[in-house]
């Protein structure tokens, strides 16, 4: 049971670790930063934070004489139908994605919310002209290439695989067992947010998606099509370094 809260919860104070320790560097290196937000070089600290999960994951599973692949549940012979189903829940978990999104900012902007979307996307304006290094946008966009490869599955097995499992059977009801992980969730993905209206949006919606995601889990009982469709979405965030990156 231990476990399980800590596979829930310890992305979020990792990743507040690698954000100090870059906003270190970019201090000792001059480089202008807004704390804490530093969304632009997200992919960069969400894998090394990948990395050390899934060290944590594969020791706990370990002591418990279990394996990563026996959550994923791979199956050869399943798995045109298993990507089908990844658009599929794709489609179905971003209709209260979205409406989380535009419910939450008319709460906070009011009837004029949609005049407000940068700020909650991509920042003020003043804060989306600062320098960085040309060496550091190509590190942030070879990163960002395989950042989907490591984060869907690693956050699908610790929140879904993993710790959603052991909260059902521990309180024998599926409320719990659902929206913990994904409180934990949600968490982390402020993490990704430029501002603090945009943390929010993002821990509202993500919320959503978690519960979402759990209740598919729950009546599937797969883990892999929601591995494929985490792995869209994560490809989709993935190309916007690049972007950046190529258009200067």
């Amino acid at each position: 049971m231990k476990n399980a809260w800590i596979v829930s919860f310890i992305r979020f104070p990792m990743l507040i670790i690698g954000l100090l320790v870059f906003s270190i560097l970019f201090m000792l290196m001059g480089l202008d930063f807004q704390f804490p937000f530093l969304n632009d070089i997200s992919p960069i600290y969400f894998t090394i934070v990948n990395i050390i999960s899934f060290i944590l994951l594969h020791h706990i599973l370990k002591k418990d004489s279990r394996s990563l692949k026996e959550l994923v549940d791979f199956q050869r012979e399943r798995v045109w139908k298993d990507i089908l189903f990844g658009f599929l829940w794709l489609f179905v978990l971003y209709i209260p994605f979205i409406t989380a999104v535009l419910v939450t900012m008319y709460i906070m902007f009011g009837s004029d919310f949609y005049m407000h979307f940068q700020t909650v996307f991509t920042g003020n304006a003043e804060n989306l002209n600062f320098a960085r290094p040309e060496w550091l946008l190509w590190l942030s966009a070879f990163v960002a290439l395989i950042f989907p490869f490591l984060n869907a599955p690693i956050e699908e097995v610790m929140y879904r695989g993993y710790a959603q499992p052991i909260f059902l059977k521990h309180y024998l009801k599926i409320a719990p067992a659902i929206v913990i992980p994904s409180l934990g969730f949600a968490l982390q993905h402020i993490m990704l947010a430029p501002s603090w209206q945009g943390a929010v949006v993002y821990f509202v919606a993500f919320f959503l998606w978690g519960v979402g995601s759990g209740i598919i889990y729950y009546k599937q009982k797969r883990l892999f099509p929601l591995i494929v469709c985490h792995f869209i979405v994560n490809t989709a965030f993935s190309v916007v370094p690049i972007i950046f990156l190529i258009s200067g």
